[in-house]
């Protein structure tokens, strides 16, 4: 039973992530509620994230929902972002951060709760990104 929670919280994350959902979400706010400080819980998080990014990768890309033209642009936006980040998370208060990434998880439970989706067709379902003008 002790490891039950973890697994949960493991499989959760990465099926959210693996859905494109925010699956750092879950096993953050897991990790800090079991006590871990800010920086132990996102060091964590990025390294669960690891193996979770490249089985997710591989079965869109089987599936045809991965434009591999765009690869190297994401790459350098996200490795900027992640300097960035960093910097910024260095100069910044923890308990700030908390607030902060507190209300980041209230803003975008809001809008899931609350916005509508456009609905694809059934016809667009599974093609890749580049057919269906996305």
């Amino acid at each position: 039973m002790n490891g039950l929670i973890p697994a949960a919280a493991g499989f959760l994350a990465g099926a959210a992530g693996s859905m494109g959902l925010g699956g750092g979400f879950v096993l953050i706010l897991y990790l800090s509620w079991a006590g871990l400080s800010p920086e132990d819980a996102r060091a964590a998080n990025l390294l669960f994230f690891i193996p979770t990014a490249i089985v997710s990768v591989l079965i869109n890309k089987r599936g045809g929902l991965i434009d591999t033209r765009l690869i190297p642009y994401a790459a350098a936006a996200g490795s900027i972002g992640a300097v960035i980040g960093l910097m910024i998370s260095g100069a910044v208060d923890p308990s700030l951060l908390r607030v902060v990434f507190a209300v980041m998880i209230i803003a975008v439970g809001a809008r899931e709760l609350f916005h509508r989706s456009e609905k694809k067709s059934s016809a667009q379902v599974g093609k890749p990104a580049a057919q269906n003008g996305g």
